[in-house]
Order: C-alpha cells, then structure tokens, then sequence
C-alpha cells in the first residue's frame, strides 16, 4: 500500500471494491477474511456505510447501496469513459507501483493505446502506438484468447510473424485458452528480456474489446506482489467493464488512441 494511503479510508474503498464486484454480496465474516482485517475493525465501518446507505445488509450479507449508487450515476455523467478508464489505470499503476498500459487487437497483434506510467525510476519502456507480436505478449494473448487455433493461424500467417524456439502456435493457443478460462494471461520474458506482464481481457456485450496489462521488472516480482497485481488487476478491468455497460458512448471512440488524446 503507497505511504500516502489512510488505512481507514482505504479499508471504505475496499469494502465498495469488493461488493461493486460480487452480485451475491458478502458476509461480514467473508469481508474481513478478503480484506485481512479484524471483524472488530470492519464492522463499525460497515455499520457507518449501511447507515448512510452506501451499503445494504440484506439476510446478513453487504451489497452496494442507493447512496453509492446515485453517487456513480452523477459522476458518470460528468466525465467521459476515457477519462474514467485514465483514472483507473493511474490507480492501478499507484497501487501497485508499476506500469499499466491498455491496448488493442490489430491483426495478430497488440497496439498499445494508453499508458499510466510507473511511479519507480525504473520500468518497462513502452509508448502509445507501439506494436507487438499477439501470441508471444500477454497482452496479445488476452486479445486473442477467443480466437480459434485455425482462425489464429491464419492471423498469424497473414501478418508474417514468426514465433521464435521453443515457442510455437499451439503452444501460444494453449496459453490463450488458459486466459479465456482465468481471465488473466501471463508473459515471461517472451518479448523482452527479465519484464514480466499480467493482462486481462475488457469485453463488451461478451465480446474482447481491449485488454489492461501490468508490466513488472522481473527484478522486483515477488508472489506477493505477483498476487497483488493480478488482484488489482481483475478489480480495474471489471469496474471499466461496468462503465462501458452503462455507457452509450462509441466504443470504438473509447478503445483508439484518438480517445485519450487531450484527457
């Protein structure tokens, strides 16, 4: 957790992370074992959302209140999906102390379109309107991952790429099919030397519209933060997908590089 943080309004940000993302809701006791805080600490802070009905209680389990709610409602109308998607990536850059960089299929490749840059002096470099071969990157493999081993051969064929040894394109597709079922795809050192990425696809209406990736030196990856990452990660790409859902703006405007110009 960055020095900057409030324990106490981090733990208010976790609660509504969490139940923005569970249907099903969660019970006190599953809210403090996902947040690794005492049930002591959560509770007055549950209790104080449930009364100013950011938070509901309904047969013992937490769910998103009306308050929150209409809080969202407003704010989505005031600012546009790229800059809601800036603002997440930034978040997710922050808290994880590390690169996040957002792209799109081209091809059989990815076209990084938006970066949130590390806080650290050192990092992964990488720039809006860069390329890199799908199948190799994770964030290529997140974009790919609903592609068909015949329909990806022939992607891959028509853009001339050439998977270096010992990789190959079934190999590479059984790394796809592992994404789709996860939703998490991972690169090791596939396109560049000691950087490791974690990727997620973004879907619209089911369909892969983009993907969100984390870019870690290989030299400050430990299972922790690895976990953290990946963690993190699956909150940010869910929150955007709501957003897209509630939105009716283009989403083709949304994912280009056009529409996070001048943010």
């Amino acid at each position: 957790m960055p020095q900057t943080s409030h324990r106490s309004t981090s733990r208010v940000l976790d609660v509504f992370d969490l139940l923005a993302n569970a249907s099903g809701g969660y019970t006190l006791t599953e809210i403090a074992r996902v947040l690794s805080s005492p049930k002591s600490s959560m509770l007055p802070i549950l209790q104080t959302l449930a009364a100013r009905n950011y938070i509901e209680l309904k047969d013992g389990r937490y769910f998103i209140g009306p308050s929150l709610y209409f809080a969202a409602s407003v704010y989505r109308k005031q600012i546009s999906v790229n800059k809601f998607i800036d603002m997440e990536m930034n978040r997710l850059a922050s808290s994880i102390e590390e690169s996040a960089i957002l792209a799109v299929r081209q091809g059989s490749k990815a076209l990084f379109i938006h970066m949130a840059a590390c806080p650290e002096p050192v990092y992964c470099q990488k720039y809006v309107g860069q390329t890199e071969d799908g199948p190799r990157g994770a964030l290529g493999k997140a974009l790919l991952c609903d592609f068909k081993l015949d329909e990806l051969a022939q992607l891959v064929a028509k853009d001339g790429i050439r998977l270096p040894e010992p990789l190959n394109l079934y190999q590479a597709h059984v790394q796809m099919e592992e994404a789709r079922v996860v939703n998490i795809a991972y690169e090791s050192g596939e396109i560049e030397y000691a950087i490791h990425c974690i990727a997620s696809p973004i879907r619209c209406e089911g369909r892969i519209a983009a993907a969100l990736g984390i870019i870690l030196p290989t030299f400050r990856l430990t299972p922790k933060k690895s976990a953290d990452a990946e963690h993190n990660l699956r909150l940010a790409v869910q929150k955007i997908e709501n957003v897209i859902a509630a939105s009716d703006e283009d989403i083709q405007e949304i994912f280009s590089i056009n529409g996070f110009r001048n943010l």
